[in-house]
């Protein structure tokens, strides 16, 4: 699968940015004043500090949106089989509150011709037990690595036995996974009021949400 540039492809604008920076703050003579100790996030070989972070201003520099003609979820089929992916997904007992003002929850092929960016989000309602929240789903592609991980963005990092990262962030009330295939798809799942930590993962993990699953 040949992959034109996408918005992941800004870390490497990032690394040039970030090394610009941090080179000057040497000369500069920075380093002679007290430093922060370092944010060590488990499971991540490279971290962006809070300071680094700073210094950029955020201003990370996007190299292109994917092509839409890459993406398999523009077709019909491909869309439905990825919504009966992400159902099959759910934890055992999840019910979809019906929103009649709301497109029903999976994704939709049309949709994506029409996006910009290609990728497939499904939203929605749900019901776990005594919980109800809502649940966003994003699917994307890239074609680059998962990069750094950013200090108060990411919480933890795994590496599943097939090469997939999944970054991790819990908040209060809210559960994040975002999964970097091999096969170049992004699967970000965000759970507001309902799912926990594991369950976001399982479905960040789930396997017919890829690109390189059959329709």
């Amino acid at each position: 699968m040949k992959l034109t540039g996408t918005r992941s492809s800004a870390w490497s604008t990032v690394a040039v940015i970030l090394g610009t920076v941090t080179a000057g703050t040497i000369a500069a003579g920075l380093l002679h004043n007290p430093q922060p100790e370092p944010v060590v996030i488990p499971g991540c070989a490279e971290v962006v500090q809070p300071e680094d972070m700073h210094r950029v201003n955020f201003a990370f520099v996007v190299a292109g949106d994917v092509d839409k003609s890459e993406v398999p979820w523009r077709f019909e089929a491909k869309a439905r089989a990825m919504t009966d992916a992400l159902i099959a997904a759910l934890p055992t007992g999840a019910v979809v509150e019906p929103d009649p003002l709301a497109p029903a929850f999976g994704f939709d092929a049309v949709a994506v011709r029409q996006s910009l960016s290609g990728d497939a989000e499904a939203f929605g309602t749900i019901t776990v037990g005594n919980r109800t929240g809502i649940l966003t789903v994003t699917v994307g592609l890239s074609d680059q690595p998962a990069g750094p991980c950013f200090a108060g963005v990411v919480d933890e990092r795994s590496t599943q036995a097939d090469g997939t990262v999944v970054d991790t962030t819990n908040g209060t009330d809210t559960h994040r996974a975002s999964a970097s295939a091999p096969d170049g798809t992004r699967i970000d799942v965000n759970a507001r009021g309902v799912l926990t930590h594991e369950q976001v993962v399982d479905i960040a993990l789930a396997p017919g949400l890829r690109a390189s699953a059959p329709a």
